[in-house]
């Protein structure tokens, strides 16, 4: 499994990937659906300090995350985490947020990764605790978690 830098950011590529409206809402509550690329390319903006990234698999692109900054230098925040479904329960969650850890601290000297998880995505929750995530805050569904790397 590797990470493969979207850049330039590749929105529909991403569409394709995402293309359960469920899963784009889980994936981000706030994207609009139908998918809007103006939005997408927006958020994962390489000039704004996002970093988009597809993560391979066996020669096969199976998801995609990005690494975006956050308020404090050496943190980073992990946003629009997806794995397409044939592929989930194979402990490809947590390998894929180890290798977004491995790049964030060898690449961008950052410290600390920060997450944010709505508590109806459950399966994304459990896994990001059994990656050694744990939540700050909370207000509504809405879970900040952290983890220092």
């Amino acid at each position: 499994m590797r990470l493969i830098e979207n850049s330039p950011v590749d929105t529909a590529r991403l569409e394709r990937l995402i293309e359960n409206p469920e899963d784009l809402h889980l994936v981000w509550p706030k994207a609009r659906i139908p998918f809007d690329h103006a939005q997408w390319r927006e958020v994962l903006d390489a000039e704004k300090g996002c970093l988009s990234f597809w993560v391979e698999d066996e020669g096969h692109f199976v998801g995609h995350a990005a690494l975006d900054v956050a308020e404090e230098k050496h943190v980073r925040m992990v946003r629009f985490l997806f794995i397409v479904p044939e592929k989930r329960d194979r402990g490809r969650g947590g390998a894929m947020l180890e290798l977004l850890a491995c790049y964030a601290r060898e690449t961008l000297e950052a410290k600390r990764l920060v997450l944010r998880v709505r508590s109806f995505n459950a399966r994304a929750l459990h896994c990001y605790e059994k990656s050694g995530f744990s939540a700050f805050h909370r207000e509504g569904t809405l879970i900040l978690m952290g983890k220092d790397i």
